[in-house]
């Protein structure tokens, strides 16, 4: 009886510290923002180092076949795209594929 009550302790302590877990984690991913950022490769890593983008309010870039910019998630500490975000549109950047409002090329 007294391992089936420690069992039963054990039980709520862990979904105590879950439900933190999972409710502070929903906080702090609610307070993204999308941004404009325009591509300039300056480091190592082209496409995929947030380090070649800076945040821009608007593009101008019109279609084309080189990457311009992108809209996706900023990294408020770092005021980069966010790294999963940009990991999100990597393949339709390889590919040259434009989305509307998201990824844009020049020509």
């Amino acid at each position: 009886m007294k391992n089936v009550r420690l069992l039963l302790v054990g039980l709520a302590v862990v979904a105590a510290a879950g439900g933190a877990y999972a409710t502070r984690s929903t906080h702090e991913g609610g307070a993204r923002a999308l941004a404009w950022f325009e591509y300039q490769p300056t480091q190592p890593g082209g496409t995929t180092n947030p380090a070649n983008y800076h945040e821009v309010a608007s593009t101008g870039c019109l279609n084309g076949g080189q990457l311009c910019a992108i809209r996706v998630e900023k990294n408020m500490s770092t005021g980069r795209p966010e790294q999963s975000a940009l990991n999100d549109v990597q393949d339709e950047i390889d590919a040259g594929t434009a989305i509307p409002g998201k990824v844009v090329f020049r020509p």
